[in-house]
């Protein structure tokens, strides 16, 4: 699945996954490929991307939201 994750006006990560673990507001949360179509408010967290080839891309945020659909995660962070 596609990944998107912006920071104000910068694009931080964009790339392929396998899944993505995001601090929603009521706890953390997998997004696996095929997930139902979501979208939630982030809290104060960390943020990982599970990269295809088993290496990771994690991040610290202070919130946010997330939106998946058709196959993509979009993330806009604070």
């Amino acid at each position: 699945m596609k990944v998107k994750i912006f920071k104000a006006e910068e694009v931080i990560y964009k790339g392929d996954a396998e899944k993505v673990t995001i601090p929603a507001r009521n706890g953390e949360m997998t997004i696996l490929p095929h997930h139902i179509s979501i979208v939630t408010n982030l809290q104060r967290g960390r943020l990982i991307v599970h990269k295809n080839d088993g290496e990771k891309f994690q991040t610290e945020i202070s919130g946010g939201v997330c939106s998946f659909s058709d196959e993509c995660v979009s993330v806009l962070a604070e």
